[in-house]
């Protein structure tokens, strides 16, 4: 797990390395050479929607998010962790991967409310809070101001990256749903048992031609189109089954579902990166039985 660690720090990084170095550059020439580069050695893409801010989108980056996580419980010095967790955020951001960004908001978002109403001092706090009018009012107002000063800061950035998600991303998405589930209904032997490993669908669409097409966003549909319901199902039954036999901790699960949030709207689910999260959660799992860290561990 260290390792890992490790690894995702020195991935970060890099990430960090080369968007300081083609900002500070600032030649599009220059940019689109490293672009060049990177997609012949089919690493990845390096691009930038507005000249700014560069997408460093490589491979290795489906477990920085992962790794920022997992740094927060596995790393018990205070200056490690709050160093290798800034390293491993910030290349996140790097990525450019907004999916990566909503699964990070949904783990402290759950966090938080597996926090609030797990703990004795919170649950007493609230009790005493909801005693006086004057305090809920306070309390109601200090929360509307928060969200109004989030909203005007973050909406811009998400309103324009909605809109270019909806001219190609979403609409691809969509797109390739329709086209492998169309394709999986061609018969009753189709639905339940696929359409077999590495099946090709003959489609040429408005924005692929998937006639000769491995790679999807939504590696999940098409390894569902591949295996068939009866097989898919298996596959999760077993699944769930490792996960609640060997993983005893809360966190653990909070994580993996965090995975499992932006890695289904993207091909990271049946790759290797699975394996990778699978075995450091087990990891982290064995960490807290072996060091007695109880539930209520707190990053």
């Amino acid at each position: 797990m260290n390792i890992f660690i490790l690894l995702a720090v020195v991935q970060s990084v890099l990430l960090i390395g080369f968007e300081i170095y083609i900002v500070l550059k600032g030649d599009p020439g220059f940019a689109g050479y490293i672009r060049s580069k990177v997609l012949s050695l089919k690493l990845g893409d390096i691009y930038t929607f507005n000249g700014y801010f560069y997408r460093v989108q490589i491979k290795g980056n489906p477990v920085l998010p992962i790794a920022f996580l997992v740094s927060l419980f596995a790393i018990q010095s205070k200056r490690i962790k709050i160093s290798a967790a800034a390293l491993l955020f910030t290349g996140t951001i790097v990525a450019g991967n907004f999916a990566f960004i909503l699964a990070i908001l949904f783990f402290f978002g759950m966090y938080l409310v597996i926090l609030f109403f797990s703990n004795k001092r919170v649950s007493a706090f609230l009790k005493n809070l909801l005693k006086s009018r004057t305090r809920i009012f306070l309390g109601a107002g200090a929360v509307l101001v928060v969200l109004c000063v989030a909203a005007f800061v973050i909406y811009p950035y998400f309103q324009s990256l909605f809109l270019l998600k909806m001219q190609r991303s979403i609409p691809t998405r969509f797109d390739q749903v329709i086209h492998l589930m169309n394709d999986l209904r061609e018969s009753t032997s189709t639905v339940l048992f696929g359409q077999g490993l590495g099946n090709l669908i003959n489609v040429i669409s408005d924005y692929r031609d998937y006639r000769n097409y491995y790679y999807y966003e939504l590696q999940s549909i098409y390894i569902l189109n591949q295996v068939g319901v009866i097989y898919f199902t298996f596959f999760l039954i077993t699944k769930v089954t490792f996960i609640i036999r060997f993983w005893r901790n809360k966190f653990v699960y909070l994580i993996y579902l965090a995975y499992v949030l932006y890695a289904f709207s993207n091909p990271y689910l049946f790759d290797a990166t699975n394996i990778i999260v699978l075995i450091v959660l087990n990891s982290l799992s064995k960490l807290y039985l072996k060091e007695g860290y109880n539930s209520e561990s707190k990053i």
